[in-house]
């Protein structure tokens, strides 16, 4: 089994940080300092290393420092015992991955290399708002191990995209291209049945973990189930398209199709977006993310590395506890987490006997 790890980060121009220089350790890392210290942008650091891309957003220059129009990510990262050093620069220009001395082409080639999960506080949104987000939850997974997928996926959205700029000029000038848009669905079947049959193949799967987790997280008091919901289940793309072609062109925009595909967590058979704690919740959000790193893990011989931004709030004493002692015997990754309470993570990790390293940033420095 391959782990994943950083041991050295280097930060210039990032976020609300000028310049950061720190050694990590191999296991457990904790970054503890004040709301708004900066213990996000250092995971968002590493996460943009690993991925290519912010986990909070998809647009670099709101990332540059006040003051600066570019920023540059260095590390050094392991993959079982050989290193690579990475450098990302990202500018008005454009983005550049580097590994190794060489220039990466495109995200597609470098997403998925060096695989990263984070679990942050806001991910409890994906159980409660629109399914955009929870099909992202699972295009981000799936993308990581599936070239064919990834590739699929961007094909999918561009086509759809000139299909709905299709519809959107037929309504506006009244005329209508029906061989424009008989082409442009015959080329979205084959990526669409690839993207459902995968993604129904990985909700299967993960089924049994999602369900061990939460019950370890949550000392069995409760079960939570996961239902995957698409059309194409019941009907091909060329069917759906067909029954809802009046619709599409009177609305201007595609009604059916994988982009509308969802997910349905229930807790106790019941809608966990209608029913569910902050506690219960965040549980989910938390062993959903873990089965995650699990299914990953199983899929391609290699340990991600998991990145756990101030998750503790809303969680009692045993549920940390747990949790912490989870991450760390289940899934043996390279660990960062931040909290506000120092003494939170710290006597957790001390109870547990387990080694790590404790940052804490203070008027915008790191120290140990």
């Amino acid at each position: 089994m391959e782990r994943i790890r950083i041991e050295l980060l280097r930060i210039n121009s990032f976020r609300n940080y000028e310049t950061v220089n720190c050694n990590l350790h191999n296991h457990i890392n904790v970054i503890t300092g004040l709301n708004g210290a900066g213990k996000t942008s250092i995971l968002d650091a590493i996460y943009y290393l690993c991925n290519g891309k912010s986990y909070f957003t998809h647009l670099d220059s709101v990332l540059y420092k006040k003051g600066s129009d570019f920023f540059n990510l260095k590390g050094k990262m392991f993959n079982e015992y050989d290193a690579y050093p990475l450098m990302i620069t990202s500018s008005r220009k454009g983005k550049e991955i580097n590994v190794d001395d060489k220039v990466i082409k495109s995200i597609t080639e470098y997403y998925g290399r060096f695989p990263c999960f984070m679990i942050a506080p806001k991910d409890i949104l994906i159980l409660v708002e629109s399914s955009i987000e929870r099909r992202k939850l699972i295009n981000k997974t799936l993308s990581q191990v599936d070239k064919v997928y990834f590739k699929s996926l961007l094909i999918y959205n561009k086509l759809l995209k000139q299909r709905n700029v299709a519809l959107k000029s037929f309504l506006k000038t009244g005329r209508k291209d029906e061989l424009l848009i008989e082409a442009l669905n015959s080329k979205m079947v084959e990526p669409a049945n690839y993207i459902y049959n995968k993604r129904n193949e990985y909700v299967e799967s993960i089924i049994p973990i999602v369900e061990e987790f939460y019950n370890l997280i949550a000392t069995d008091k409760e079960s939570v189930s996961i239902i995957y919901k698409s059309k194409l289940g019941t009907s091909t793309l060329e069917e759906l398209f067909e029954e809802n072609a009046t619709r599409d062109y009177i609305m201007g925009k595609t009604h059916e199709g994988i982009h509308r595909d969802d997910l349905t967590i229930k807790l106790n058979g019941y809608d966990i977006k209608k029913y569910g704690s902050q506690g219960q919740l965040k549980s989910a959000i938390i062993a959903i993310k873990l089965a995650q790193i699990e299914w990953v893990k199983s899929q391609t011989g290699t340990l991600p590395i998991l990145l756990l931004d101030d998750i503790f709030d809303k969680l009692d004493k045993e549920r940390v506890y747990t949790f912490v002692k989870l991450c760390v015997e289940k899934l043996q990754s390279q660990i960062f987490i931040t909290d506000t309470d120092a003494d939170r993570v710290v006597d957790t990790l001390k109870k547990l006997k387990l080694d790590f390293q404790h940052y804490i940033i203070e008027e915008g420095k790191i120290k140990n």
